[in-house]
């Protein structure tokens, strides 16, 4: 767009909310009302702002709430591709690939590719995670339920590493305050055959226990960990734990052999029962 007659700045662009911002020629300015109403634009002395149409956050919350189905609940902005079965379920937002079935079910804000199986007052707060309700006492969110999580990564030697949930870079089981939970987790590690050793030599530990939670999170862990496969038979004299990865996350941590290049699966089992007085 050309400088109208007499006017240094001219509009550069209109954002979502319809606000125009304006340009020198160098830097971002805002007009007044006069720069603003030349070019045909609305003038608003609330905000002092220049328009260009009349923003409605319910029709951009539609707009960004795609290909949903949202008949056993509702939405929050950023939703796709999701469906909502049952009464009164809720998504946080910015949530993609979800499925929610039963009653009072939530999915946490960012969480994508997961599933609320069953029940009532459950939710989900892991990436992948499958969920089912415990009824929440019929007072709260989470209080009791069990899900299932997926973790994996890879090891080169010797070092103990952290296994990532749905292989996402630095994402963990998020830990829950004033909670105790059980879990069981299947951890198996198979050499890939680059470095040291033979393509298909493996490793299965089984690890059960439980976790205390305090309301700011310290952590107390009672597990046992058991080689399905006894070392050294399959090839590989492996290690895993359950055990705090940060200081709002847990999750397998596992040790593999020196120049042994190693491809590792958890797959994790929860039993959830947080309590609404302080531990």
């Amino acid at each position: 767009m050309n400088y109208r007659k007499g006017f240094n700045i001219k509009p550069k662009k209109i954002l979502n909310t319809g606000r125009v911002i304006f340009t020198n020629g160098t830097d971002e300015v805002l007009p007044n009302q006069i720069s603003c109403e030349a070019y045909g634009y609305t003038y608003n002395s609330a905000t002092g702002t220049c328009d260009a149409f009349k923003y409605n956050s319910t029709l951009t919350r539609k707009f960004n709430n795609v290909l949903n189905n949202t008949s056993g609940g509702s939405t929050e902005s950023g939703t796709k591709d999701t469906i909502l079965n049952g009464q009164e379920n809720t998504t946080k937002g910015d949530n993609y690939n979800n499925i929610i079935n039963g009653q009072k079910q939530e999915l946490a804000q960012g969480i994508n590719n997961s599933i609320l199986l069953s029940g009532k007052y459950g939710v989900a707060e892991n990436q992948g995670e499958v969920v089912i309700g415990g009824g929440g006492f019929n007072e709260a969110l989470g209080m009791s339920q069990t899900s299932f999580i997926q973790q994996s990564n890879n090891t080169t030697d010797g070092t103990q590493t952290a296994l990532l949930t749905q292989y996402l870079p630095t994402t963990y089981i998020q830990k829950v305050a004033n909670s105790v939970i059980g879990f069981e987790a299947n951890v198996i590690g198979v050499n890939t055959g680059v470095g040291e050793g033979s393509a298909g030599e493996y490793g299965y530990v089984q690890i059960t226990g439980a976790v205390k939670f305090t309301n700011g999170l310290a952590s107390s862990y009672s597990q046992t960990s058991t080689n399905i496969v006894p070392p050294g038979t399959s090839g590989l004299n492996i290690s895993a734990v359950m055990k705090d990865i940060t200081a709002t996350s847990f999750g397998i941590a596992v040790t593999g052999l020196e120049e042994t290049y190693i491809q590792w699966t958890a797959s994790i089992k929860l039993w959830r029962n947080n309590i609404q007085q302080t531990i």
